[in-house]
């Protein structure tokens, strides 16, 4: 078993350039990153970092049946979203991977910075422009070109200090339980 599995859905590229970082902040030698279509069960570790690219503000399939699938691991997410750079948003696209995850598990925590989408998709909303108020629908185009900028060297150095502060979790996680079983 591997002491860490970073598991990602990337459809644009945007979520595994997060991977990669974490990946490459991890301290073991005893970790492997691979794209979620790959995992098919096969591939088990004691702690899994799992990133998603936000689509309607949640997590896709593939995804859902891999964090539900879980037990007894650590479990953090992490990911990319083309339409928010808010706090709020972040914690509710936790909220909606948490609820596949069960009980049993200890959960890390998440991380998430925007991505930049593809131009089919800001053509799309291009087509939004006579039917929403001109501040919403400029406010969607300003998320939007600011998106192409991301995620950027300081989403990759957030990536990283939520990877180290992940591992500290675990360690004291386990720490805390392995005195709480001597007593």
């Amino acid at each position: 078993m591997l002491k860490y599995l970073v598991v990602y859905a990337s459809e644009s590229g945007n979520t595994k350039k997060i991977a990669d970082e974490i990946f490459y902040a991890l301290p073991s030698d005893s970790k492997e990153e691979i794209n979620v279509r790959s995992w098919n069960g096969r591939h088990d570790a004691e702690t899994y970092f799992i990133g998603f690219w936000a689509n309607r503000g949640t997590c896709s399939l593939e995804i859902i049946d891999l964090i539900s699938s879980l037990h007894k691991k650590n479990v953090a997410f992490f990911g990319t979203c083309g339409l928010g750079n808010d706090a709020e948003y972040y914690k509710l696209l936790e909220k909606s991977a948490v609820l596949w995850l069960a009980d049993d598990n200890f959960f890390i925590g998440s991380y998430f910075c925007q991505g930049s989408m593809p131009a089919l998709i800001r053509e799309k909303y291009e087509t939004y422009r006579d039917r929403l108020p001109d501040s919403d629908f400029n406010r969607m185009m300003t998320i939007i070109d600011e998106g192409q900028k991301h995620p950027d060297k300081q989403d990759l150095l957030k990536a990283n200090v939520f990877t180290d502060t992940a591992i500290h979790k675990i360690q004291n996680n386990d720490e805390y339980s392995r005195l709480k079983n001597i007593i």
